[in-house]
């Protein structure tokens, strides 16, 4: 079974920021059956590490969400997805 791993890249001073992260707790709230598949952070921009990830990723712009599956395959996007976007994303990447 695929794993998928998702990081929303976030800045504290973006107000589109929070949304993203709502539309991933959204997302797994409610879709249970994804808790076992997939796992999420934050990464703040305003951090170190975060900002040193967003630049591994050539990330310019925030939010942006980053989904990688255990075999190392990535997909990303920029703002914040509606759910049925988020859904497909997820899915297409656990196929």
């Amino acid at each position: 079974m695929a794993k998928l791993k998702i990081e929303v890249f976030t800045s504290p001073t973006c107000p589109h920021c929070p949304g993203a992260v709502r539309a991933t707790e959204e997302l797994l709230n409610e879709n249970p059956g994804l808790k076992d598949k997939v796992s999420w952070m934050e990464m703040s921009t305003g951090s170190p590490q975060g900002r040193a990830k967003a630049n591994a990723y050539g990330i310019r712009s925030v939010p942006t969400v980053i989904l990688t599956r255990d075999d190392g395959e990535t997909m990303g996007y920029r703002g914040a997805p509606t759910q049925r976007i988020y859904k497909k994303m997820v899915d297409e990447m656990l196929k």
